[in-house]
């Protein structure tokens, strides 16, 4: 059983990095998005670790802090500064010269204009429960997913146009909601076995469900330029989202799953 678990998360850990290395090999090996047009790369919402605008910094959660890397020579990258945070912090979103930290009881909001420096502005409380996060277009969707905290199951969406001052603006109920990702002008949201959940973020602030492709429970989800990447416990799966519903196009499964 031991085995198998440790080969799972490998295997998890695998997936994720693959999905990342096929989203950063475009042209000039750089990924746009209408929030960060030069950002390097791309992680789901439930990445550890980032690189923000094609600065030269790699950005890691360190326990509770933010560990910095110079990158500038990525062949031999270097430990820089390290940013207290909280105790609780789990994720990293880069969004404009932001960064978005999720953690155990809320989100909170760097501002990264000197990207060898970032500095606290603002933080969303809520409720302990998991909570990946994304944004887009002036709102940030957080998904809280109580695992034993004794919470509601729920999205929020919450205003950050004053990012000074980030407000809750809805609470959506959701069955057991993880990992989310934003697509042209739709969000998708991994929802435990009520399977991948695709809103419609015409009205921002009031997401509706355009489609559900429920054959998978998944972890997390990355959408970049047409293509799915979701990740489950023992597979990753590509979706031409172009389409409506979203194709599937290929799957990797873990070996003997």
């Amino acid at each position: 059983m031991l085995y198998s678990m440790v080969r799972r998360y490998f295997f998890i850990i695998l997936a994720s990095v693959s999905a990342l290395a096929l989203v950063a090999c475009g042209e000039g090996g750089s990924s746009s998005s209408s929030d960060s047009p030069s950002s390097t790369g791309r992680g789901g919402s439930t990445a550890r670790m980032t690189i923000l605008n094609d600065a030269n910094y790699l950005y890691a959660i360190a326990g509770s802090e933010v560990q910095l890397f110079d990158i500038s020579t990525p062949s031999s990258p270097g430990p820089w500064a390290r940013v207290g945070v909280a105790w609780d912090i789990e994720t990293l979103f880069p969004y404009g010269d932001y960064l978005l930290i999720g953690a155990a009881t809320g989100m909170y909001i760097m501002d990264n204009t000197d990207p060898g420096s970032p500095q606290y502005l603002s933080e969303f409380v809520h409720a302990q429960a998991r909570d990946p996060v994304v944004a887009h277009e002036g709102y940030a969707y957080v998904t809280l997913r109580s695992e034993g905290f004794g919470v509601t199951n729920q999205m929020d969406v919450v205003d950050i146009r004053d990012i000074n001052n980030p407000r809750l603006v809805k609470s959506i109920g959701m069955q057991g909601p993880s990992g989310l990702s934003v697509g042209s002008d739709d969000l998708y949201v991994c929802d435990d076995v009520a399977g991948l959940k695709i809103f419609d973020l015409s009205d921002p602030e009031s997401p509706t469900v355009l489609d559900v492709i429920r054959d998978v429970n998944c972890n997390d989800v990355l959408a970049d330029r047409g293509i799915l990447y979701v990740i489950t416990d023992d597979s990753l799966r590509q979706y031409d989202y172009t389409s409506t519903p979203p194709v599937l196009l290929s799957e990797i499964r873990e070996s003997g799953s």
